[in-house]
């Protein structure tokens, strides 16, 4: 039976009544600590059992329908956090996502917090627990099940960093599941993408030759029951259902109907985990990297360095940080031992090393068609949203790279102040200009260089409140109120008003001298419908790394703000405050959005369990800034738990904001434009309400008169006034330039 649609509020309430009538009781006093329990609602601090509250909201009994990832997707939706109480074994896992899975993909629309990645988050997540980091420090764990689509034959995938780090080439092991749930291959395979790119219909043969040849290394394989034919049956015909079985090196199939134990299921895994070990140490010897763990920095030609210093700084200084784009892609098997931050050495000619920058963040790719700037907010305005400045290979941005602080060296350093690293360069290629150097960065540049971020001060001194008031023109009054509120013990706040009240800009303005006008520490992000928890939390995000995609936990905004806040020993300082301005707040699914955050505004001594990385907090010193537009959408249909968490601030609009403009600027008929702006709002309230409304930021323009004063109505107000009034044509004839403004 399908699950009755109710909506949040209901299944708040529902809450409330198993708080009041049955937490107490016999039957439920210690329910979260039952084997039978796998899942729990976290809610305000407490835990709640996701069917009986399904149960107590809806009315359906809690034996017509199923828990686990069917109810945990409806939950979600509805913006509550649900977490494992206990660990999942392979055994359920795999059996929930044979039985679940094929209905998924053909009920369900592709993306968003779907019950797929409910079922394969908990199979990754079990896979993970048993690699031993001790024993096999460079396998990771992925999962995909489609890209824009769904997968007919979804996959978790268990790669060696120094192979591959990417199912598209190498060899790996996967669980490779049935196309119509009738059981899961474990298989070492192939990545099949790269070859069949490159060699088109001859890949399949191509891909049977490899895999007879590593069929030689697992003859131990075969006495444990394991198919060494390389024919499987996925269930499907197409294209790629070809290629994954002319992949095939080794495979056990287990069906849907007798899934082994989790102890047959981990011995097969450490088997071929051992097969599939020993070729990777073997072809990593053969290339003389075995031991060598030691990190890189590189050195790239940049002859007017000296020229560019002054600009780099100041744009780092400006915008915290200051984008970097070069014409030619960081080798792959550097990338390993390139984990950010590192030294990039500017190479300026005659064998001088000029200057060292700190590369916090970096993107590469070996296609020939470049990549745009993964922040353009730090990027030069003539390469902003551009993966390329002219035709020219010279001129293609093949990697960026995000830095984070500059140093000139002085003085300037040598090829023969570092050790070259083997395999990746050699002496006479280091200063090449058309690819990067790579050399062993030496153990105590940690202790000699100034790159690395400044101890905080003990205290930021902010600008005096009157600066703020005189720039905004807003009363004393409420630019007190709206500071004190942010340094409060709940530091969100939300200003919301009409089109036009400034909310934006005043949201900037508060965030900077908060931030005490350090704009390093503010970040500024509009939502919109298509925005998601993994761009503003955390989540799984194609990332680009030696010509290939793969899917890594990439940290979202938030996390990645209380990071570096961490990196420099800020988290919870009382003196340094961080500020996240939210714009256009209610364009987006605020619950699936906010996900986890909703407990940890909140509670800021408390930890919550983040969907991917585990236990996270917000430092209380990270604040939070929302605009809302009400003539979207009023703020009383937002959430009501969000309201609760945030202070919200009206924002209308203020004739006396736009006299006193209209005044400094010396604008001609400034008390005419200002009571023309009072009537016209005066009456939209009569006509509709005072969220439809027209701000003041509309006239606040240098040089305005009579001709500006009709262009602004007749592209902004008027279309605006129109929207207003879709379903009240009739009173649309009450509006006019000539009516509000008869002298102009």
């Amino acid at each position: 039976m399908t699950i009755p649609q109710v909506d949040r509020d209901v299944l708040l309430r529902a809450l409330e009544e198993f708080d009041r009538t049955l937490r107490e009781g016999a039957e439920f006093q210690h329910w979260e600590i039952l084997q039978s329990q796998h899942w729990a609602i976290e809610h305000e601090g407490k835990l709640y059992p996701p069917k009986k509250i399904l149960s107590l909201a809806t009315g359906a009994p809690v034996s017509s329908f199923s828990g686990g990832p069917e109810s945990n997707a409806y939950l979600s939706q509805r913006g509550f956090v649900v977490r494992r109480l206990h660990d999942e074994s392979l055994r359920e896992a795999f059996t929930e996502i044979l039985e679940r899975y094929p209905t998924v993909r053909k009920t369900q629309t592709f993306g968003g917090n779907t019950e797929a990645r409910e079922l394969f988050n908990a199979a990754r997540g079990a896979l993970r627990r048993r690699v031993d980091p001790d024993r096999y420090p460079h396998l990771q764990v992925v999962a995909s099940y489609g890209k824009g689509n769904w997968a007919h034959i979804p996959w978790i995938s268990i790669l060696d960093r120094r192979e591959t780090k990417t199912t598209q080439d190498g060899t790996y092991v996967v669980f490779l599941f049935h196309d119509e749930g009738k059981g899961v291959y474990l298989k070492l395979a192939q990545g099949v993408t790269l070859v069949e790119r490159e060699h088109g219909a001859r890949a399949v043969g191509i891909l049977q030759e490899q895999a007879s040849k590593l069929r030689t290394r697992c003859g131990a394989l075969a006495e444990q029951g394991w198919d060494l034919s390389g024919q499987s049956d996925l269930g499907a015909t197409g294209r790629l259902a070809k290629l994954y079985e002319a992949s095939t090196v080794a495979a056990k199939f287990y069906a849907s109907d007798s899934i082994p134990s989790d102890g047959e299921i981990e011995a097969d895994f450490e088997a071929i985990l051992d097969v599939y070990e020993k070729f990777v140490d073997e072809k990593v010897q053969q290339r003389g990297e075995a031991d060598d763990q030691r990190p890189l920095s590189l050195v790239g030609t940049w002859r007017s360095i000296d020229q560019d210093l002054p600009r780099v700084r100041e744009a780092i200084d400006l915008n915290g940080g200051w984008a970097s784009w070069w014409s030619f892609p960081v080798k792959e098997e550097a990338q390993r031992r390139l984990e950010p931050p590192f030294f990039l050495y500017a190479y300026q000619g005659d064998g001088k090393l000029a200057a060292r920058l700190r590369v916090d963040e970096y993107v590469t790719s070996r296609g020939q068609a470049g990549i745009p700037s993964p922040w353009p907010d730090m990027t030069d305005e003539d390469c902003r949203f551009s993966s390329k400045l002219s035709e020219k290979q010279s001129e293609v941005f093949k990697t960026w790279f995000r830095i984070g602080a500059v140093e000139r060296l002085s003085p300037p350093k040598g090829i023969d102040d570092f050790e070259i690293a083997i395999g990746l360069s050699t002496p006479e290629s280091v200063f090449n200009q058309n690819t990067f150097g790579y050399v062993i960065e030496d153990e105590d540049v940690n202790s000699e260089t100034a790159l690395h971020e400044p101890e905080a001060p003990a205290v930021q001194q902010r600008e005096e409140l009157q600066s703020l008031v005189d720039r905004t023109g807003l009363d004393r009054a409420l630019i007190q109120e709206l500071v004190e509120a942010l340094l409060g013990s709940s530091p969100q706040i939300i200003l919301a008003g009409p089109p036009g009240t400034s909310k934006t800009w005043l949201a900037r303005q508060l965030a900077l001298h908060v931030a005490a006008q350090r704009p390093e520490q503010t970040h500024f992000v509009q939502f919109h419908p298509g925005y998601t928890y993994e761009s503003f939390i955390e989540g799984l995000r194609p990332v680009t790394r030696g010509g290939g995609v793969q899917f890594e936990l990439t940290p979202g905004l938030v996390v990645k703000t209380v990071n570096e806040m961490r990196h420099r020993g800020v988290a919870d300082h009382a003196g340094v405050d961080y500020v996240i301005v939210m714009d256009e707040l209610n364009r987006a699914n605020l619950p699936r959005v906010l996900g986890e955050l909703m407990f940890a505004f909140e509670y800021r001594d408390q930890s919550v369990r983040l969907q991917y990385s585990g236990d996270f907090a917000l430092p209380t010193n990270l604040r939070f800034i929302g605009t809302m537009n009400t003539a979207d959408r009023s703020i009383r249909s937002i959430d009501v738990a969000l309201r609760r968490r945030f202070e919200v601030f009206e924002l209308g609009p203020d004739a006396g904001v736009l006299s006193r403009f209209l005044v400094r600027a010396g604008t001609p008929m400034a008390a005419e434009i200002v009571t023309g702006f009072e009537a016209l709002n005066a009456q939209l309230c009569d006509t509709l309400d005072r969220h439809h409304t027209i701000g003041h930021a509309f006239f606040m323009r240098p040089g305005l008169d009579g001709q500006s004063m009709r262009r602004i109505w007749a592209r902004r107000l008027y279309p605006l006034i129109e929207e207003f009034l879709f379903d009240q044509p009739d009173a649309l004839s009450q509006y006019s330039f000539e009516r509000f403004w008869p002298g102009l």
